[in-house]
């Protein structure tokens, strides 16, 4: 039989924003434990991926680890993969994001490892054609998708052990298919049971390539499971008249692939399936079932694509969306090339992929991961500011392209976006801290779909409400103003202050009134005004409760995190971060123990007041603890306003950089 080779090898990633406890474990488990029984076997090639986030970690608290790798480098051992430094999802982010990534991760790897790198990891395999010219023009000769991305290119099952040409604008690169089947084998086989799998390959004529490229914090269950690579390389070694291990580069330049295939926009098998919501994720999976028992290996069973995520979770589109407009605002720097550097990679930093969507992990819905994400982007933000002179504005734009207008407050200290859907706010960054305030994400997946928890939502209450049910949903929305769109009434520039106005519906006590909320928003340098007139314009008493659902998102409702207390005059009282209902409360301060920033939100009017923690579950582990996510506040009023008449009151929300929790508990 023709000789055989084999591909063997571990893409490696650190997503910024992991927990330093959590980053130590995958090192000592997974990353240190492979590289040490690789070592081990010099005559054995591996092909090896480190993202840039995780070599600068490893940089800072493992060097030796990156003296080891580099050892094996120039002993010809490793060929270590290129790829978008942050790991981005390549297709998402701006083309000259990707050129950008791509470098920097390129030059990295020449420098410490005198090695410039020919191949590149794809983050997810998340593919879409255009990417060909991409790679190529960056430098890079050959990538890996999944063998599921093959099948749906139509590649038939017998030719799936070979390199292809995929090609886009007449530039091209090399493509090799990972074997879902060996990655398989290496979960839940004997090594043995590997060998005879690529034994049995069918004899095509083509110099058949096997790549098994894993998951490097999987290595613990799977490669590194009861010594199965140990095993598996002793077994390769006594098989070596007929297989052979080599590295992509070596490969190419001896067998150098001639067949095109035209890979569509798609991604690995098992990431096609996240992308899908809970309900079609289960038809996709049995159709690929299906497909299997018929013999096709799922050629025809396509599912989702990951720009999917974005418009399942409206957190990650507004992560998106921050994205974007801060790519833009890099893209304006001009003159201090040091300064735009510095904001690039700082933009880079927030193209990390794991914080915009979510699998088993958690992704989106790790707070610590969006946190990150927001602080890189909001860093760059800053940096880009820096470099020309400033003035505070307001702006009407379409920030998350939903082809609606949005406002935008940009201060020296506070950026505050005003959405028209809601009259909401749905993005509060205060600069000093780096810090989006309003970062939050609710349930999804779990039965049902709840609103996005912004700030400033106006809720209408039927009077028997109780804060049970409004934590759950299940409390009776009385007015159509919570999602409703308000209209632009007045926008000053030069104050900046913005009034919006909606006249809706209040259906209460078996009456329907016809209401209209105005909302004046004033900003300040370091706070936010807003003041309420609400109008009963029906015949009869408008009978209600009337409450502005308000969010603070922290990284933690543990103590050493965050700490809330209730105002009243020169008094300050702390209560749990759990679920509390209080009467007459005038004001509260909430303290970011992590930031050192103390929040006040106030009101003209005194207010029965609910505290409550949002948490969510993981979609797919119900069994897992929930998930912190914010701070969810509602100050509410019972309503009796008489028709043609107006109640108004005038919350306010201001911030403060402080330097201990001692001052916070003394004022």
């Amino acid at each position: 039989m023709e000789k055989i080779s084999l591909i063997v090898g571990t893409h490696n990633h650190l997503p910024i924003g992991r927990s330093p406890d959590a980053a130590e474990k995958a090192y000592q488990d997974a990353f240190k434990a492979l590289l040490t029984v690789a070592y081990c076997y010099p005559d054995f090639p591996v092909t090896l991926h480190y993202s840039g986030v995780l070599m600068d970690w490893l940089e800072e608290t493992h060097p030796e680890f990156l003296t080891l790798l580099g050892e094996m480098v120039r002993r010809g051992q490793v060929e270590v993969l290129g790829g978008g430094y942050y790991d981005p999802i390549l297709p998402m982010i701006p083309t000259s994001d990707k050129l950008g990534q791509l470098e920097k991760m390129t030059t990295w790897l020449r420098i410490r490892f005198e090695t410039r790198p020919r191949g590149c990891w794809i983050a997810e395999k998340v593919w879409e054609p255009s990417l060909a010219s991409v790679l190529r023009a960056s430098g890079m000769d050959y990538t890996f998708l999944d063998e599921g991305q093959f099948r749906i290119a139509g590649v038939p099952e017998g030719k799936l052990f070979r390199p292809y040409i995929a090609e886009d604008q007449g530039k091209f690169i090399s493509v090799f298919p990972v074997s879902d089947i060996l990655a398989d084998l290496a979960s839940r086989a004997k090594p043995s049971d590997a060998i005879a799998f690529l034994k049995d390959l069918p004899d095509s004529g083509s110099s058949p390539v096997a790549v098994l490229l894993d998951d490097g914090e999987a290595a613990p269950a799977h490669l590194l499971r009861q010594g199965w690579l140990e095993e598996f390389i002793r077994l390769a070694g006594e098989n070596r008249d007929w297989l052979g291990a080599t590295t992509p580069a070596h490969y190419l330049r001896e067998h150098p692939p001639a067949e095109r295939a035209y890979i569509p926009s798609c991604s690995s098998v098992a990431m096609m399936g996240w992308a899908l919501p809970p309900e079609r994720r289960a038809i996709y999976q049995e159709a690929r079932r299906r497909c299997g028992e018929a013999g096709d290996g799922g050629q025809f069973a396509v599912g989702g694509h990951f720009r999917q995520f974005l418009t399942r979770y409206p957190e990650s589109w507004l992560m998106y969306a921050k994205m974007i407009n801060t790519h833009v605002l890099v893209s304006q720097v001009r003159g201090d090339k040091y300064k735009k550097k510095a904001a690039q990679n700082e933009l880079w930093r927030g193209q990390c992929h794991t914080a915009y969507w979510h699998a088993a992990g958690g992704g989106i819905f790790e707070n610590g991961l969006r946190k990150a994400v927001y602080r890189a982007l909001i860093e760059a933000e800053k940096i880009a500011r820096a470099t020309e002179i400033f003035a505070p504005s307001i702006i009407g734009v379409d920030y998350d392209m939903d082809n609606r207008t949005e406002f935008l407050y940009q201060g020296s200290e506070l950026n505050a976006y005003i959405h028209a859907t809601g009259g909401s706010l749905f993005e509060l960054d205060f600069l000093p801290a780096s810090w989006n305030y309003l970062d939050t994400m609710d349930q999804r997946d779990a039965g049902h779909e709840g609103y996005s928890r912004k700030a400033f939502l106006d809720h209408f209450l039927e009077p028997e409400c109780s804060i049970e049910e409004f934590a759950w949903g299940t409390g009776t929305e009385a007015g159509d103003f919570l999602t409703g769109p308000y209209e632009l009434v007045e926008l000053n520039r030069s104050l900046p202050e913005l009034l919006l106005r909606r006249q809706g519906i209040v259906s209460t006590s078996g009456a329907r009134r016809p209401v209209r909320i105005e909302k004046r928003f004033v900003f300040r340098p370091r706070s936010i005004d807003v003041y309420y007139a609400v109008a009963n314009l029906g015949d009869g008493d408008l009978v209600s409760r009337f409450g502005v659902e308000m969010n603070v998102s922290l990284i933690s409702r543990a103590a050493d995190s965050s700490r809330i207390f209730l105002l009243d005059e020169d008094r300050k009282s702390e209560i749990e971060t759990s679920r509390v209902e209080r009467e007459g409360v005038r004001g509260l301060l909430v303290y970011d123990v992590r930031n050192e920033v103390s929040i006040t939100i106030s009101s003209a009017r005194a207010f029965r007041f609910w505290s409550l923690p949002v948490e969510t579950l993981l979609p797919g582990a119900p069994e897992r603890e929930p998930l912190f996510q914010s701070h969810c506040f509602v100050p509410h009023w019972d309503l009796r306003v008489a028709p043609g008449e107006t109640w108004e009151n005038h919350l306010s929300v201001g911030f403060e950089k402080t330097q201990s929790a001692e001052r916070v508990e003394g004022n």
